[in-house]
C-alpha cells in the first residue's frame, strides 16, 4: 500500500493488507482492527502481525512484537522464533537470549534447528563467547549438533571469535557440509591470520565436487592478499571467469579482485580489471585503486583518482589519510581530514588510528588531543586496544608522557595488549624515564602477557636514556634465557648505545666484535656518538672509517665524525672529513623544526626567513641573545663551517630552526602554555644550553623532541640531566 492511501478496512482479508503495508503506522490500524474484529486471540493472525513489527527496523516495533507475545496464553514456536530473531538482528542482541530463556522456562514448546542460529548471531554480535558456550551446550543437550544449518552457525561463531581449532573440530565432525559449511571456516581461516589453512580447504571443497560462490572467491582472494601472493590470486581469476557464472556484472567479485591485485603490488592489473568496470565502478574499487597507488609509493596518482571519485564514502577517505599518514605525509594527512570532517563526515576508529598516527609523529598534541576528547569515549579505549594503543603513543611522542601513562593506568588489565605495553614501555624510554619503563616492563608477565622483540627494543632503550646499564645488561641476557627470543640487530645497537653512553667505550666496541652478525651503520653510529659524547678520538676514527664504508653518502654520518674532531679541537681533522664530503657533493641533511599552534602546524627551516611572522620572529631572537649574554652565556660556534668569521657563526648559530620555532611559541603562546617542538635532527650543544637558561629566562616549559629523546626543559635544566 502507497504511504497515505487509505485502508480498505471492510476486506475482511485483513492480514493480507500487511503484504503491502509500508508503515508501523498503518500495521497498528491492522491491529486495531483486528481486536475490533475479534481476531485479536487468533493465533494465525497475531503470528502474521508479530512477524511484521518484529522484522521491521524499527526498535518501537521490535518492542510492540514482544508486548503482543506476552499477550498471547500458549504462543507457538514460530512467534517465539519471529521475535528471536528480531532481537538478534537489532540494538539489543541480548534480548534474543533472555526471549530464549522464558521460552525454555515456560516449557510449553521446544526450540528446533531455526532457533539456535539466531541465538548464536546474537552471542557473536554481543562479542561473548561465553554465551555462546552456553548456547552450545542447549544445542548438544537437545540434539541438534548434527543439523547442518546449526552447525554451521557454530562455525561461524567460533570462527569469528578467533577459536578456529574449535571450528574446525566442528567441521571435521560434521556428517553434512554444505557450500556455507565451507565458506564459513574459510572466511574464519582468512580473518583469523591462517591464510595457508584456508587455501588448503579450498582445495578439499573442490575435490568433495563443491563449487565455490562469490563468497568463496571473496575469502579466497583476501587470503592473496594477505599473502601477498599475486600467482595463486591470478589462478584463482582465471578460475572466476572460466569456470563461474557468477563474475559477469558481480560487482562484489570484481571488487576483490581489485583489492587483490592492488594489495599485492600489481596496480597494472587492478587497472585492467578496474576499467572493465566501466560505468560500474563502485567507490570500494576506487578504495582499492586509492590505497593500491599509495601502498606502492604513488601518492599523487592515489590522490587524483582520490580527487575523481564522484562518492567518497568514509573508506575512501580513510584509505587516502592512511596513505599521507603511512607515506610520512603527515601535515597532508591532517589537512585532509580536516576536510572530511569539513564535509559532514565522522571518522570511524581505523580513521582515528590514522590520524592519531600522524598527530604522533608531528607532535600534534593539540589536534590529538581534540580528537581524543571529541570522538573517543573511555568505554572505547576499554574496548578497543588498537585505538588505546594509538592514543597512548600519540601523547606519548607528543611530550604528554604523564597523559600517556594516566589512560595507560586507565585501561583495565583484561584490555591491554602487548602492544600497548610496548607503546607505554617505548614512550617512558623517550622521555628517560628508565624506572618507570622497567616497573611498566614488570607488569607485563602480571597481565599474563609474554614481551615480543619489539618490548626488548624498548625496554633496553629506556635503560640507555636513563644509564641503567647493570639493569640493561640482565634484560639482554634474560631475552633468550628466560622468554627464548633471539637477541636482534636492533637489540645489539641497544646495548652499543647502552655501554657507549655509560662511558664503557672499550666493552662497547669488544660486544661488537663478539656479535653474531656483522653491525651495520646504525650500531657504529652509535658507538661515534657515544665517543664524542666522551671525547675517545681513538674510539671515534674506528667507529667513523666503519661507518663511512657502510654508508658513504650519507650527509649525517660526515657531520658527526666531523663535529667529534671538532669537539677535541683537531680542526684538521674536521677540516678533512668536510672536504670528503664536499668532494662526494653529499649535503649536510637540512634542520627543520616543526610546532603546533591553534590546530596548524608551522615548520621552520634553519636560517629560513619565508615565515609570515618572520619580522616578529627576528626582533624575538634578537631578545633571547640579549637576555642570553646579560646572563653570561657564550655561544658554542664549534660546529659552525671554519671558513666564516666568529659574528657570522654566531649568527647562524642563533638560527637554528629550533630557536626559531622557540621565538614564534614565545611571541604566540600564552605564558601558562608549555611550548613544545619537534626537531628532525639531534638538538644541537647550543641550543640545548641555550634552551635551559632560556626556560629560566622567560620563566617557560619548553619540551623539544629530537631524533633520540625528549628534552624537558624547566627552571634552567633539562630533563636529560645532559646524558643524552
Amino acid at each position: 500500500m502507497l504511504p497515505g492511501k487509505k485502508l480498505n478496512l471492510e476486506n475482511p482479508s485483513l492480514i493480507s493488507l500487511l503484504e503491502s503495508c509500508k508503515s508501523i503506522k498503518q500495521a497498528l490500524q491492522i491491529h486495531a482492527q483486528l481486536i475490533l474484529k475479534g481476531l485479536n486471540h487468533n493465533i494465525f493472525s497475531l503470528s502474521r502481525l508479530i512477524s511484521f513489527f518484529a522484522l521491521s527496523s524499527s526498535r518501537d516495533a521490535l518492542d510492540h512484537a514482544r508486548l503482543l507475545l506476552s499477550q498471547i496464553d500458549r504462543p507457538n514456536l514460530f512467534i517465539w522464533n519471529t521475535v528471536i530473531r528480531g532481537y538478534s538482528r537489532s540494538e539489543s542482541p541480548r534480548e534474543a537470549i533472555v526471549l530464549y530463556k522464558s521460552m525454555v522456562a515456560e516449557g510449553v514448546v521446544s526450540p528446533n534447528n531455526f532457533t539456535y542460529p539466531f541465538l548464536l548471531n546474537s552471542c557473536a554480535r554481543l562479542s561473548s563467547v561465553e554465551s555462546g558456550r552456553g548456547i552450545h551446550c542447549h544445542i548438544i543437550k537437545n540434539g541438534f549438533e548434527s543439523d547442518v544449518f546449526v552447525n554451521n552457525s557454530l562455525i561461524h561463531l567460533y570462527s569469528s571469535f578467533g577459536y578456529l581449532d574449535c571450528a574446525r573440530l566442528l567441521f571435521s565432525k560434521s556428517c553434512q557440509r554444505d557450500r556455507v559449511s565451507y565458506n564459513t571456516l574459510i572466511g574464519g581461516y582468512a580473518r583469523g591470520g591462517q591464510p595457508a589453512d584456508a587455501l588448503d580447504l579450498f582445495g578439499q571443497m573442490r575435490i568433495s565436487g563443491i563449487d565455490p560462490d562469490e563468497f568463496t572467491i571473496v575469502a579466497l582472494l583476501s587470503v592473496c592478499s594477505t599473502l601477498n601472493d599475486p600467482k595463486t590470486g591470478k589462478i584463482i581469476h582465471l578460475l572466476v571467469v572460466k569456470s563461474l557464472d557468477i563474475y559477469e556484472n558481480n560487482v562484489l567479485l570484481t571488487n576483490a579482485l581489485i583489492d587483490m591485485y592492488a594489495k599485492c603490488g600489481m596496480m597494472d592489473m587492478a587497472n585492467t580489471v578496474f576499467n572493465t568496470m566501466g560505468s560500474r565502478k563502485s567507490t570500494p574499487a576506487w578504495s582499492s585503486m586509492v590505497s593500491g597507488y599509495a601502498r606502492c609509493g604513488e601518492i599523487l596518482t592515489a590522490r587524483q583518482l582520490f580527487d575523481q571519485m564522484g562518492d567518497r564514502d568514509l573508506i575512501s577517505w580513510t584509505v587516502m589519510i592512511s596513505g599521507y599518514s603511512q607515506l610520512g605525509w603527515y601535515n597532508e594527512a591532517l589537512e585532509l581530514f580536516a576536510e572530511m570532517e569539513g564535509v559532514g563526515l565522522k571518522p570511524d576508529e581505523v580513521t582515528l588510528v590514522a590520524v592519531l598516527s600522524a598527530c604522533a609523529q608531528l607532535g600534534a598534541l593539540e589536534i590529538g588531543r581534540r580528537l581524543h576528547y571529541q570522538y573517543i569515549e573511555d568505554r572505547m579505549l576499554e574496548k578497543n586496544a588498537i585505538l588505546s594503543t594509538a592514543i597512548v603513543d600519540m601523547y606519548a611522542k607528543c611530550g604528554s608522557i604523564e597523559l600517556a601513562l594516566e589512560i595507560f593506568q586507565g585501561t583495565p588489565a583484561k584490555s591491554r595488549t602487548i602492544s600497548l605495553f610496548n607503546s607505554m614501555v617505548s614512550g617512558l624510554a623517550q622521555h628517560g624515564l628508565g624506572r618507570t619503563a622497567m616497573t611498566i616492563f614488570g607488569e607485563i608477565e602480571s597481565a599474563h602477557l609474554r614481551p615480543d622483540v619489539v618490548t626488548f627494543v624498548g625496554v633496553l632503550c629506556a635503560c640507555s636514556h636513563g644509564g641503567l646499564i647493570e639493569e640493561g645488561n640482565k634484560i639482554f641476557e634474560s631475552m633468550l634465557k628466560d622468554y627464548g627470543i633471539k637477541p636482534q640487530i636492533e637489540h645489539y645497537g641497544c646495548m652499543v648505545d647502552l655501554l657507549g653512553r655509560g662511558g664503557h667505550l672499550k666493552e662497547a666496541h669488544d660486544f661488537i666484535q663478539g656479535m653474531p652478525f656483522e653491525a651495520n651503520s646504525v650500531i657504529w653510529r652509535a658507538l661515534l656518538g657515544a665517543c664524542r659524547i666522551h671525547q675517545n678520538v681513538e674510539m671515534s676514527e674506528i667507529a667513523g672509517k666503519k661507518l663511512l664504508e657502510l654508508d658513504p653518502d650519507h650527509g649525517a654520518r660526515y657531520v658527526l665524525l666531523s663535529n667529534m674532531f671538532a669537539d677535541v679541537n683537531q680542526w684538521e681533522e674536521a677540516r678533512r672529513v668536510r672536504k670528503q664530503m664536499e668532494d662526494k657533493g653529499i649535503q649536510k641533511p637540512s634542520g627543520w623544526s616543526y610546532i603546533e599552534f591553534n590546530g596548524s602546524i608551522h615548520q621552520f627551516l634553519a636560517s629560513d626567513r619565508s615565515h609570515p611572522q618572520a619580522k616578529e620572529i627576528k626582533l624575538m631572537l634578537e631578545d633571547m641573545t640579549r637576555r642570553l649574554k646579560a646572563a653570561g652565556y657564550v655561544p658554542d660556534t664549534t660546529h659552525v663551517p671554519f671558513d666564516i668569521d666568529e659574528e657570522e657563526k654566531e649568527t647562524i648559530v642563533s638560527y637554528h630552526s629550533e630557536k626559531l620555532a622557540l621565538a614564534f611559541g614565545l611571541i604566540n603562546f600564552s605564558p601558562n602554555m608549555t611550548i613544545r617542538i619537534v626537531k628532525n635532527l639531534r638538538i644541537c650543544g647550543d641550543c640545548h644550553s641555550a634552551f635551559k637558561l632560556l626556560s629560566e629566562i622567560f620563566i617557560r616549559e619548553i619540551v623539544v623532541r629530537d631524533t633520540i629523546r625528549f628534552h624537558h626543559f624547566k627552571n634552567g635544566s633539562c630533563s636529560c640531566m645532559d646524558y643524552w
